[in-house]
């Protein structure tokens, strides 16, 4: 069996491989490995452009708050690898994560002298997670996808509901250049006569998920219209949530901060009610689960040595204008920001966002990830928007050029666990 740090680099050498774009062969993997469909755990199957990570770890905390043995799958993780596979709330145990891979990097290996070829990266995360769940006897387990829904690895199962958060501009080079064609990608987790929860989504992309709802004979909820927040109540955090019994109060907890959180929060509502039927509504352990509720990587707020640090690893247009909302909402001084993407990624419309709200100037840096953006053309695009901008290539010289002002970190999950490291910032769990 390996050890962790070797499973870890095991892991890691499966990246350059090639996406099947088809689910045949996860099929075949999950089949070999004894968990057909992903195992027998009820999977609450969560796909969106942005906030389908906070929608995700509400339903997981619900769950876990009441009760029930329960799964978590995040994409992608933040600070500890571990955080993509989750029970109870807690990364995955290093021990069980070397000796399941192990595992399904035997199994993988069968897999290659087929006509299935060599499974990737994504795909042997997915099957880990679903040995770790099955191992461990969950009931429930809440499951987002990882890029898109239709081809994703982990559209093999049978959910008890599909949700779809949002609809934006994103990975566009996969999943298609209209709002139209990346709703049918995510509308692609939607199964036959299974429940479907859709948050604030565009006009085009609801008209696509109606019809595919209609056409598989799924019950439709529109999670907007189960909440609001009185005008008086605004600055007192608690929005309604309604049911067909009345409306029920919510108190928003200060770590999920703006509209897009509520949002969530009411869509993760609706995902649980669609499933457990109203009374854990009215449960004081749902409303405690929601306030310990933790999300990496969105809006974290951190104090280190005298200075405020918020991690937000949004990465289009659409996420950093919700960011920007949350963070004139929170009434922090302005920020200087330290902005890192991926070339995959599109800049321009997360720059014309970031440029909303009100800074002290930018600095660009790189990611240690594969095919990061040029900070130096990063900057080229951000001059003409902010006050001062200075590009580096290292994200250790960046930081030795910051004044004593509140630091925004945003533009990649990634940036954001190499940031923290270099910081000194406490938020890994060594």
């Amino acid at each position: 069996m390996l050890s962790y740090d070797d499973a870890v680099l095991a892991l890691r050498g499966l990246q350059g491989r090639k996406w099947r774009g088809g689910l045949d062969r996860m099929e075949a993997l999950c089949e070999r490995l004894g968990v057909p469909n992903g195992g027998g755990a009820k999977f609450i199957h969560v796909a969106g452009t942005n906030g389908k990570g906070s929608t995700t770890s509400l339903i997981q905390s619900i769950l876990v708050g009441l009760g029930y043995r329960t799964g978590g799958y995040f994409s992608p993780y933040v600070f500890d690898l571990r955080e993509r596979i989750q029970i109870d709330g807690k990364p995955i145990p290093k021990e069980q994560f070397a000796r399941l891979l192990s595992r399904v990097l035997e199994v993988g290996e069968e897999l290659e002298s087929t006509e299935f070829g060599q499974i990737s990266e994504f795909e042997a995360k997915t099957a880990l997670g679903f040995l770790a769940w099955q191992e461990a006897g969950c009931e429930y387990v809440a499951l987002e996808t990882g890029l898109g829904g239709r081809l994703d690895s982990t559209n093999v199962v049978s959910p008890v509901v599909s949700v779809i958060t949002s609809i934006g501009y994103d990975h566009m080079d996969v999943l298609g250049d209209t709002l139209t064609e990346i709703a049918g990608e995510k509308a692609g987790i939607i199964k036959p006569g299974i429940p479907v929860v859709v948050g604030d989504l565009p006009e085009e992309a609801m008209a696509v998920m109606e019809r595919r709802a209609e056409d598989l004979n799924c019950d439709l909820v529109h999670a907007a219209q189960y909440w609001h927040q009185e005008e008086a109540q605004k600055d007192e955090d608690t929005m309604y949530f309604h049911t067909l019994e009345g409306a029920v109060e919510v108190n928003i907890p200060a770590f999920l901060p703006g509209p897009i959180q509520r949002q969530n929060l009411a869509t993760a509502l609706c995902a649980l009610q669609a499933v457990l039927g109203r009374d854990f509504l009215e449960d004081e352990r749902t409303h405690e689960a929601i306030t310990w509720t933790r999300v990496p990587g969105r809006f974290q707020v951190e104090e280190h040595e005298g200075r405020l640090w918020i991690l937000d690893g949004a990465h289009n247009g659409e996420a950093v204008g919700h960011l920007v909302k949350a963070y004139v909402e929170s009434g922090f001084e302005p920020p200087l920001i330290v902005l890192g993407m991926l070339g995959s990624h599109h800049p321009g419309p997360v720059l014309e966002a970031l440029a909303e709200l009100p800074s002290l100037g930018i600095r660009t840096v790189p990611v240690n990830w594969t095919k990061t953006a040029n900070p130096d053309e990063l900057a080229d695009l951000a001059r003409p928007l902010f006050a001062t901008c200075k590009s580096f290539w290292s994200v250790e010289e960046a930081l030795q050029d910051l004044p004593g002002v509140p630091i925004l970190v945003t533009g990649s999950f990634y940036l954001l666990n190499e940031v923290a490291r270099a910081a000194g910032l406490p938020v890994f769990d060594e």
